[in-house]
């Protein structure tokens, strides 16, 4: 069993899960799903053409989406933070401020359900805003207002990018 987003509050996962989740995970990881928060591309009909880059999943795909893909999707963010912060733990010296370090310390505690609750509300409240990547909405709306300092410990700017 694995716990993921930590806290206390965390999910306990079978391992064949964990397995399925830490190998989708970093996949996404090595496809570039890191602090970009636009792409052109939408997400394909077909799975099984070759992808120039990872599509982003935006508001209009995350209204269309049962709560279990959405469940999926915010356990794939956690893995990815679970999986980097493992390797920090065996090799500190890897350690860094970057994205999934401030994703880690943004939703540190904050239930999945939670997450998703927000996403939806505010996707429902703004609606000229459904092109947005639900990464950014779920950066802008719960992880960047706990932040102290932004990515690589830089001020925090007005933009809502860091």
């Amino acid at each position: 069993m694995l716990t993921i987003l930590g806290g206390g509050g965390g999910i306990k996962l079978p391992r064949k899960i964990t397995r399925y989740f830490s190998v989708l995970s970093f996949a996404a990881q090595l496809a570039g799903a890191s602090v970009v928060f636009a792409v052109e591309e939408q997400t394909p009909n077909d799975l099984s053409k070759e992808l120039k880059e990872m599509p982003v999943l935006t508001g209009e795909q995350w209204q269309t989406l049962q709560p279990d893909t959405k469940i999926a999707f915010i356990w794939g963010i956690g893995h990815v933070v679970t999986i980097e912060e493992n390797v920090i733990t065996r090799h500190p010296e890897l350690r860094r401020q970057g994205f999934v370090a401030k994703l880690a310390e943004g939703l540190r505690g904050v239930p999945m359900n939670t997450i998703i609750q927000e996403v939806d509300s505010y996707y429902q409240k703004n609606s000229d805003d459904l092109d947005l990547p639900v990464l950014r909405v779920i950066w802008s709306q719960l992880v960047r207002p706990k932040l102290k300092s932004g990515i690589a410990d830089q001020p925090l700017t007005d933009q809502g990018s860091q």
